[in-house]
């Protein structure tokens, strides 16, 4: 994580728990899986994949938790826009799974994850993840940390 020892000062408590989560347990090397670091409260998700193009992504969003999405090797390209009433739910899974899908995200931005970036999507960031980079295909692995809104203070 390039420079988070320099900054992690400007982030909130409960982002800097997730993270310093991810290097004392060293996440980065796990295999695929679910890893409990707080029970319900905080959890890490270990994942292996290949990006695809962005059309083929979903847009999602979530209401109970914070994502802190990590790229551990790869490249990845993760869409992102505000929550807004002009998106039109495709699939609502908010109360079994805390996730919520939509048909079409409005004023979408994008940034490209390398190795050891990382990206916060709170409950109001509608995000795009695990798409191509320029066009290309890219196997990734990367860890996702669920935060829990009670840890936000």
């Amino acid at each position: 994580m390039h420079k988070y020892n320099e900054e992690k000062h400007l982030y909130p408590p409960a982002i800097q728990q997730g993270l310093e989560q991810i290097v004392s347990r060293n996440l980065a090397a796990q295999k695929p899986g679910r890893y409990e670091l707080d029970g319900q409260m905080m959890y890490a998700l270990v994942q292996e994949m290949s990006t695809k193009p962005a059309e083929e992504q979903r847009a999602e969003s979530h209401m109970t938790y914070a994502d802190i999405q990590l790229l551990v090797s790869g490249e990845e390209k993760i869409g992102f826009s505000r929550l807004s009433a002009e998106l039109e739910m495709a699939d609502n899974q908010l109360a079994a799974r805390d996730v919520a899908y939509y048909k079409h995200s409005h004023d979408e931005s994008e940034i490209v994850l390398k190795p050891g970036m990382f990206a916060v999507f709170f409950p109001e960031d509608v995000h795009r993840p695990c798409c191509h980079v320029n066009g290309e295909k890219h196997s990734i692995k990367k860890i996702v940390v669920k935060v829990h809104r009670d840890l936000w203070g």
